[in-house]
C-alpha cells in the first residue's frame, strides 16, 4: 500500500506490516516517519533493534542476515536500513526475502527519493504487496501551512492569522526551518497568542535569521558584508544545509524573474505572481541588472554542487561553494570553480 506521511501516522493504530518504505527528499518528514515507526514497533514489542548503512561497497544481503536469528532479549525484532535506492542484487535480496519473511521482523528501508520508473520495479511493487510505501516529498504550499498550524498547536503556540501567514512566508516550505522558530516561539512567549510586530521582533533579536541577512545583503551587492555574515554563521556552526536553502531561494526567484522579463513580462507583474513583497522589489531589480543568462547558469549548477558536497557525495568543500555562491549573488567571481 502507498501512503503520505500523514496516511502513515493512522495506519500506525494497527498492527505493523512486514516492511517499510520511506523515500524521497523531505528529510524532516522522513526523520519524524521513522521515528513514529520505531516508537510503535516498540509499543508492539520488537524490543531488538539493528540498523544497518548501505553503501557500494555493503552486501544487501549482510542486512537480512541476522533475520532469523532469535535474540536473547526479544522474540520481535525491528530491522532498519538506510541506503540509496538498491542496485541488482540488493533488488533481488529484497525480493528473496519477501517471498517468505519472518513473522516477528518488521523491516524499515530509508531511501531517497523513488522515481515513479523504479516504483514499478519488482522490488519496489514486493514491498507494497508485502507492506507500506510513504513518500516523504516536499510538501505543497497548503500542507505546509497545515503542518505549521499542527505543529504550533502540538507547542501550544498561538499565532494570529498575519503572524502565521508571515512565518509560512518566511520560512517557505523549508520543515526544518520553520520547526525551528516554533520550538523557539514556543520558549519565548509560552501559550502567549503572538502578533505579526513580536514574531518580526523575535527574527531580528535571533541570531539565526542572519541567514536573511546573508541572502538581503547578497541581493544589494554588498559583497564583503555578505562574506563577513558567512564567516559569522560557519564559525556559529550554522547547517551548510539550511544556508544552501536560502541561497538556492534567492537564486531560483532570480531565475524565474530573469526568464519572465525575457519573455516581456513585466518586472512588476513578476513581483506580484511570484509574492515579493515592494520593499523587496528594489534588491531585486539591484541583482538582476549584475546578473545575465550564464551568470545564472553558474549560480544553478553551483547549487548542485554545494548540494553535493553537503551530502558527501563529492570531495569539495560545501563552505567554499557556498562563499563562491553568496558573492556570485552580490556581482562577485571569487574564482573559477569545476562545477
Amino acid at each position: 500500500m502507498k501512503y503520505d506521511y500523514w496516511g502513515l501516522l493512522k495506519h500506525l493504530k494497527n498492527p505493523l506490516r512486514t516492511i517499510y518504505v520511506l523515500h524521497g527528499d523531505e528529510t524532516l518528514i522522513q526523520q519524524e516517519a521513522l521515528i513514529a515507526l520505531r516508537q510503535v514497533a516498540k509499543q508492539q514489542g520488537f524490543l531488538e533493534h539493528e540498523r544497518h548503512d548501505v553503501d557500494k561497497h555493503y552486501d544487501w544481503s549482510m542486512a537480512f542476515a541476522d533475520s532469523n536469528a532469535l535474540s536473547l532479549f526479544s522474540d520481535k525484532k525491528l530491522i532498519e536500513i538506510h541506503s540509496n535506492k538498491p542496485d541488482a542484487a540488493g533488488a533481488k535480496v529484497i525480493e528473496a526475502y519477501l517471498q517468505s519473511p519472518p513473522e516477528d521482523n518488521v523491516v524499515i528501508l530509508v531511501l531517497p527519493k523513488i522515481d515513479a520508473a523504479a516504483q514499478k520495479s519488482k522490488w519496489f511493487t514486493a514491498c507494497e504487496d508485502n507492506g507500506i510505501t510513504v513518500s516523504c516529498a516536499p510538501l505543497t504550499d497548503y500542507q505546509f501551512k497545515d503542518w505549521i498550524v499542527q505543529r504550533c498547536q502540538s507547542h501550544k503556540v498561538q499565532l494570529d492569522n498575519s503572524a502565521l501567514t508571515w512565518l509560512c512566508q518566511q520560512t517557505e516550505g523549508n520543515l526544518l526551518a520553520a520547526h525551528q522558530e516554533v520550538t523557539k516561539l514556543a520558549l519565548l512567549f509560552g501559550s502567549e497568542k503572538i502578533s505579526l510586530e513580536q514574531l518580526e521582533q523575535s527574527i531580528s533579536d535571533s541570531s539565526r535569521f542572519d541567514l536573511f541577512d546573508l541572502s538581503a545583503c547578497a541581493l544589494a551587492g554588498d559583497a564583503q558584508k555578505t562574506a563577513k555574515i558567512l564567516f559569522s554563521l560557519q564559525a556559529e556552526g550554522q547547517a551548510e544545509s539550511l544556508i544552501l536553502w536560502v541561497l538556492a531561494k534567492e537564486v531560483r526567484m532570480l531565475t524565474n524573474l530573469f526568464e519572465g522579463t525575457q519573455q516581456g513580462v513585466s518586472f512588476s507583474n513578476l513581483c506580484q505572481q511570484l509574492g515579493i513583497w515592494t520593499k523587496q522589489q528594489n534588491s531585486y531589480q539591484l541583482a538582476l541588472r549584475r546578473l545575465n543568462h550564464k551568470r545564472l547558469s553558474r549560480l544553478n549548477a553551483e547549487l548542485l554542487a554545494a548540494d553535493k558536497a553537503i551530502k558527501g557525495q563529492n570531495n569539495d568543500n560545501a563552505w567554499d561553494i557556498l562563499l563562491c555562491l553568496s558573492l556570485g549573488l552580490a556581482g562577485v567571481t571569487l574564482f573559477e570553480t569545476a562545477v
